[in-house]
């Protein structure tokens, strides 16, 4: 079984398409997105309109729930310019998105099992991030833990950070990373998350005899015209992650 996983592309339909480009050239029996598809300051309607026409299994993240759920005029900056691109059948079809998915060995979520706000691998203090000790991944890690073993592959996303751990169960948890944002600002806590680089990013899971054999890829792809979207929308911070991966 090889599971292609993508998350978080924010609406970054150049960054998408590079990334569907380069997993066609790769044999994979099924491809999942862990959620937050749509928001930002670039382009919604065109990235729903590839998503819904795909045969990627998607689940919903923490924006997606609020482009469905808050009223217009109590929607933040990025939420609100990718809610005024979509059309009914876009809502519609955000609407029908699980909050997580489970197909044999793999289980797909946001955030956490608990949370699709919530950080899985990494911890934020003092406003800076770190990545998270062990008991704090285990203590988020789904209830109750005997459901998982060791051939169990647990997908987050959310952070937009890489990475892969392993459970003391023996389960994988795995972030690909994001497909469009490679740095952003919150605000719960104000804290800054940033990659470093600005390539769109994915992974792929293969189940091999003694365990999931997992790969990051790193898709390089011309972001001028992302750039420019979010710097006319009067967002330097997300032109400054999609351009270098930094924001500071």
């Amino acid at each position: 079984m090889r599971i292609a996983i993508l998350s978080d592309i924010h609406g970054n339909a150049d960054a998408f398409a590079a990334v569907l480009d380069d997993l066609a050239g790769r044999s994979v029996d099924a491809a999942v997105c862990l959620g937050d598809h749509l928001s930002g300051p670039l382009e919604a309607r065109r990235t729903a309109d590839m998503l819904m026409a795909s045969p990627i299994a998607c689940i919903a993240g923490n924006h997606d729930r609020a482009l469905v759920t808050t009223p217009r005029s109590e929607m933040g900056l990025s939420d609100g310019h990718a809610y005024d691109q979509l059309s009914g059948a876009h809502i519609a079809w955000l609407k029908g998105l699980p909050a997580s998915l489970s197909v044999g060995p793999v289980i797909a979520w946001h955030g956490t099992p608990a949370s699709d706000v919530e950080y899985w691998l990494e911890t934020v203090e003092g406003g800076r991030m770190r990545l998270a000790d062990r008991d704090a991944v285990e203590a988020r890690a789904p209830a109750p833990a005997a459901a998982i073993g060791p051939s169990s592959l647990l997908l987050c996303g959310h952070t937009h950070m890489p990475r892969i751990v392993r459970l003391k169960s023996g389960a994988v948890v795995v972030n690909p990373g994001s497909v469009g944002l490679q740095g952003y600002t919150d605000d719960a806590p104000v804290h800054i998350m940033q990659v470093g680089a600005p390539e769109a990013r994915y992974a792929v899971a293969e189940k091999r005899y003694a365990g999931w054999a997992v790969v990051h890829y790193a898709v390089p792809y011309d972001t001028a015209n992302v750039v420019r979207l979010a710097r006319e929308a009067g967002r330097p911070e997300w032109a400054a992650a999609l351009e270098s991966g930094w924001i500071a």
